[in-house]
């Protein structure tokens, strides 16, 4: 299942991304207590860098948590890579 999604790239990722472009990392959906020890990855792909796509990498994932609305954010490691909002 695909959501189309609006992005903000934080300062740290935006020197490094390109589009049209690809993108993988862990998600954190809202205050989740267990995060990032059950952190589900999203893929991004995107033609634009403020808009795209997002996706679980995996089938199991809760793919409930990409309904209209709702915002989750990205990392790489400790480091917030980008905000992201499913329209």
């Amino acid at each position: 299942m695909k959501s189309n999604v609006d992005i903000v790239w934080s300062d740290i990722a935006r020197d490094k991304i390109v589009a049209p472009g690809r993108y993988v990392a862990p998600a954190k959906f809202g205050a989740d207590p267990d995060w990032p020890q059950t952190a589900w990855s999203i893929v991004l792909e995107f033609s634009e860098l403020s808009h795209g796509t997002a996706r679980f990498l995996v089938d199991d994932a809760p793919h409930h948590l990409l309904q209209r609305g709702a915002t989750f954010e990205m990392y790489d490691g400790r480091k917030l890579s980008a905000k992201v909002r499913v329209l």
